[in-house]
């Protein structure tokens, strides 16, 4: 067969893309609850995106990133640093999402090669609130730090460290040439979880709290930082520690790079 002599674009096709994100990762929620993006820490992404034409697409991500907070850098609210409390968690993520583009994306075509995108999907991420006592690092899930493990000492979990989210954003893709396009995006997760950064209700009954080391309740100094930060201890058995109300949120924004593979099919012949 001598080969198709139509222009790429006007050829029946799919196009698939391979590409990569990095930039920041940011959370927001007991500890940062004016989404201040002054802890933002690292954050790459892996994804590959199917198009089923020049407007509409399906990605499929595996992202990882890195969030923590602190209640001391909280300047302007004299409860959070009084509380004392602090975190960092990598978060590793599997998306699905659906992606539309403002304007038709062609790589082939150099009118299209330029449009704004938004999307929205479901995705499974895991997370592992830690803390620094004593230049030790703990986990703070395996604590129980709102008497989560009840009063069963031989519980390991307090809490489930996987959740489900709602990933949604969007951003800018150019084609830098046919093969090449450069991906600028923000997008945020509304998730099922309010422990990411393992807070969420009340101090609980000191009782409750039993992860000793040595002569010290690790738990319970955990739980109530405040004497860390020159307070008397504020914690009150029932007195709100967190904010149950409003799940933990956490975002991703990057610049990165896709690879385009582009496979045309002939027109069958009559």
């Amino acid at each position: 067969m001598a080969g198709c002599f139509m222009s790429p674009h006007k050829l029946s096709a799919q196009e698939k893309e391979f590409g990569f994100l990095a930039g920041g990762a940011n959370y927001y929620g007991d500890i940062n609850p004016n989404y201040s993006f002054k802890e933002t820490r690292p954050f790459a992404s892996i994804f590959y995106r199917y198009n089923f034409n020049p407007r509409m697409s399906l990605r499929a991500g595996l992202n990882y990133g890195w969030i923590e907070a602190s209640d001391s850098k909280r300047k302007n609210y004299p409860y959070l640093q009084a509380r004392n409390l602090n975190f960092s968690s990598q978060i590793l993520e599997v998306a699905c999402t659906y992606e539309l583009n403002f304007f038709k994306f062609n790589p082939y075509v150099k009118k299209d090669r330029f449009s704004p995108y938004i999307y929205f999907g479901a995705s499974l991420f895991h997370f592992q609130p830690t803390t620094v006592y004593n230049g030790r690092k703990y986990r703070l899930e395996e604590l129980g730090t709102e008497g989560q493990k009840g009063y069963d000492e031989e519980q390991v979990n307090g809490y489930s460290t996987f959740a489900f989210a709602i990933p949604f954003g969007g951003g800018i893709k150019w084609a830098i040439n046919k093969k090449l396009s450069l991906n600028v995006e923000f997008s945020s997760r509304r998730t099922f979880t309010d422990y990411i950064d393992d807070i969420s209700t009340v101090y609980p009954d000191k009782d409750l709290l039993f992860y000793s080391e040595g002569n010290e309740n690790i738990a319970e100094i955990l739980s109530d930082r405040s004497p860390e930060a020159g307070f008397d201890p504020i914690a009150v058995e029932g007195k709100q520690r967190g904010t149950s109300k409003d799940k933990d949120r956490f975002n991703f924004f990057g610049i990165g790079l896709t690879y385009t593979i582009y496979n045309p099919k002939c027109p069958r012949p009559y």
